[in-house]
């Protein structure tokens, strides 16, 4: 069993409708990261924003023109992991739901980890159509890479499982941990963006596979179902307290 903790990596702000495709309004979007320890090593899933999005950057002038960026030095995941006794440096790996800035680019300041991603992720952002979609200095960093084809259980002993949540992007994936607790825990990232997306099945306006997310919600669902705790990507309201 694994310990489970949230690390607050700043915020993001914009127009619902983006969101939940058909709202009106506007929605903050906290940024989280997921801090895994296990008895065999330390998983961090997701990580976080650019240290260049700390301050006013021409990247983040670009990205302003559809989301406002709120994030502080103390937001990065390096600062975060250290504000919980946790070395970036001594991170066994990185499991990454998706290539979008918000979840990769804060990979950088953990040097050390393999970077687990699903084969068909990885590629997709290093294409050339990718370009258009993705950032490849946030993520093309010269770490160990662990391409995925599907589930993979990283320990070998069905704790802490990377299960696929295509849709969103076309390899995002979620991770399933089975918390000291004794429930099983499953970090969505953007596959369910809020805890109601599970039963209203609202989606964004945009994403690689619309059908295909929604049967990744429809797997989500069958988990949660079964007794998982499902722990949405970016929903404001949501308190993870086992």
């Amino acid at each position: 069993m694994s310990s489970v903790t949230q690390l607050n990596c700043g915020r993001l702000h914009g127009d619902i409708a983006m969101f939940e495709a058909g709202t009106e309004g506007r929605v903050t979007l906290p940024v989280s990261t997921w801090l895994v320890r296990h008895p065999k090593g330390t998983v961090l899933f997701d990580c976080g924003m650019p240290a260049s999005f700390v301050g006013r950057t021409e990247r983040t002038d670009k990205v302003s023109t559809f989301l406002e960026i709120e994030c502080s030095a103390g937001d990065t995941v390096g600062e975060q992991l250290q504000a919980h006794d946790q070395d970036p440096g001594r991170v066994d790996f990185v499991v990454v739901s998706h290539l979008h800035f918000d979840h990769v680019g804060g990979l950088a300041m953990i040097p050390n980890a393999t970077l687990v991603i699903q084969r068909s992720e990885w590629d997709a952002g290093m294409s050339e159509e990718g370009a258009s979609r993705y950032t490849r200095e946030d993520f093309d960093l010269g770490h160990k890479l662990k391409l995925l084809d599907g589930e993979y259980d990283i320990f070998g002993d069905d704790s802490v499982v990377c299960i696929p949540t295509p849709g969103h992007t076309v390899g995002h994936q979620s991770l399933r941990v089975r918390h000291t607790s004794g429930r099983q825990v499953v970090l969505t990232s953007d596959c369910c963006y809020f805890a109601r997306t599970l039963d209203d099945g609202a989606l964004p306006t945009f994403g690689h596979d619309l059908d295909q997310q929604r049967d990744s919600l429809a797997q989500l669902r069958k988990l949660r179902d079964a007794g998982a705790v499902i722990v949405p990507g970016h929903d404001a309201g949501f308190v993870f307290d086992l």
